[in-house]
């Protein structure tokens, strides 16, 4: 098949949960949000629910990136595994995950929420606590995993 070809095709649909699989061990990301129409990247730590439907994290409330949820909740999100070398042209792998950025506010979902971020990164337990910094959960509405640069596929 010609690489043009694959380029236009629109990809294989994939679980979301295979499609993460590969990602299991990864502790940081990108996000990426909008400050009136500019484009702003951040590195985040993060955790993923159990269903693999919501990604979590945690920031200051006097950053950009709480700033720019606040004002444009539409947001993306990269995962992957490269490792600097030029093996990364046959096994590196990344996942945009498209979604809806909200800071989260009940107590109930806060202190599940809380939870699952502090079981995977445990480093964060006191700054998420202190009054300053917002819980934000992405719900997950697309994903793009990408495999050998041109490998597609699509969730949902």
């Amino acid at each position: 098949m010609d690489r043009k070809k694959s380029r236009s095709e629109p990809g294989r649909q994939m679980p979301i949960e295979k499609m993460l699989a590969a990602f299991d061990a990864l502790r940081f990301a990108v996000l990426a949000t909008s400050d009136k129409g500019k484009p702003y990247t951040s590195l985040i730590a993060f955790a993923l629910t159990p269903d693999h439907h919501t990604l979590i994290f945690a920031t200051p409330k006097a950053t950009s990136k709480y700033k720019n949820i606040k004002s444009e909740p539409a947001v993306s999100i990269l995962l992957d595994n490269r490792s600097q070398d030029a093996e990364d042209f046959h096994s590196a792998q990344a996942v945009t995950l498209l979604g809806t950025a909200k800071e989260v506010r009940t107590a109930a979902q806060k202190a599940e929420y809380r939870q699952i971020l502090v079981n995977r990164q445990p480093e964060l337990a006191a700054f998420i606590e202190e009054p300053g910094t917002s819980l934000i959960a992405v719900k997950i509405r697309q994903a793009v995993h990408v495999e050998r640069f041109q490998n597609v596929s699509r969730w949902p």
